[in-house]
């Protein structure tokens, strides 16, 4: 009984009406600092979430300022991925900005609004129904592409695993994301990945990401037709907790999980689990075909697996619609 009225509270906590309504005072105060900056929307971010749920952020973001005229100011200190004083902005180690970014003249004060989490921006309702993958990605690449650096490792360890067009890419998000997704087991993961190997011949080996060590390993040892190489990543979960609240070096973690993401993205076609950081993957490559092992749960039926997963949905419909019509054909 116990054990149910605890699981009932952290729906409750998690839930967005809830993150809403507590966010409410701080959200009001913000826009109305913001209101302040003549064209200009300055917004800190320091939270203590997952790396891509930050990106969901600045996503939003992107698109508020896109819909009201306003040049976007968009740092990330602190939090998970940054130094405890919150001196680095680690968001600017990770990203370039596209062009020039034209810059508040002197007598204009420009007013930086500190956010904690989505609640704080209260741009989930807002803008969540309205998202679109195409859209999303054109908008977010027209800011920002990944700083030289990040650019240069990810060509690298492509080049060394020859990851490309032929290179099926597999990720299999673990520990704690079973509250968010629907859950398979290992083996039928597996076979799913073979299959995917059967129905497209043109790829002829795989390369496969993870958070969980112990699924690596057994990943590893499965008899795949084809060749497996497996991420290089150091910094991996602890047990069933996330590798964001293992207690791992910050901004080690959020490079990790940037370079994974976009190693995937360099791959000809993907197999995952439900994850920001492998959806992500196709914002970055438009063109990647993808299929999901199993759809989000519903109260966290978020962008861009959402629309990943209806999009599969209604691909399979339209599949088996062609198969009767041809069956009916066959028959008249």
């Amino acid at each position: 009984m116990l054990n149910k009225l605890i699981d009932i509270a952290r729906h409750i906590r998690r839930s967005e009406r809830f993150k809403h309504s507590i966010s409410t005072p701080g959200r009001i105060t913000l826009h109305a600092q913001q209101r302040l900056n003549r064209g200009y929307f300055a917004i800190e971010i320091r939270a203590h979430s997952g790396f891509f749920s930050v990106m969901q952020m600045v996503l939003f973001i992107l698109m508020y300022c896109e819909e009201k005229r306003l040049t976007p100011l968009i740092s990330a200190r602190g939090g998970i991925y940054g130094d405890a004083e919150g001196k680095v902005d680690w968001f600017s180690e990770y990203f370039d900005t596209i062009g020039a970014v034209p810059l508040p003249t002197s007598n204009v004060r420009v007013r930086t609004s500190v956010v904690r989490d989505l609640g704080g921006l209260g741009f989930r309702r807002r803008y969540e129904p309205r998202l679109d993958l195409r859209h999303a990605s054109a908008l977010f690449r027209s800011h920002y592409q990944p700083a030289a650096p990040i650019r240069d490792e990810v060509d690298a360890i492509r080049k060394r695993l020859g990851i490309g067009a032929s290179t099926l890419g597999v990720h299999f998000r673990g520990t704690d994301k079973k509250v968010e997704a629907h859950t398979i087991a290992w083996e039928a993961f597996c076979r799913l990945v073979e299959e995917t190997l059967a129905e497209e011949p043109q790829l002829n080996n795989i390369f496969v990401s993870s958070d969980e060590q112990a699924f690596l390993d057994y990943f590893a040892k499965w008899d795949f037709p084809v060749p497996v190489s497996v991420a290089p990543a150091r910094l991996l979960a602890t047990g069933s907790t996330p590798v964001h609240f293992s207690g791992h070096p910050g901004l080690a973690i959020g490079r990790e999980a940037l370079v994974a993401s976009l190693l995937l993205a360099s791959c000809g076609y993907l197999v995952k689990t439900p994850s920001y950081l492998s959806a992500w993957s196709k914002m970055f490559n438009l063109s990647l075909p993808v299929k999901l092992a199993v759809p989000p749960r519903e109260g966290a039926f978020w962008f861009p697996d959402s629309q990943i997963w209806n999009e599969q949905q209604q691909r399979g419909e339209t599949t088996a619609e062609a198969d009767v019509r041809m069956q009916n054909q066959k028959t008249a």
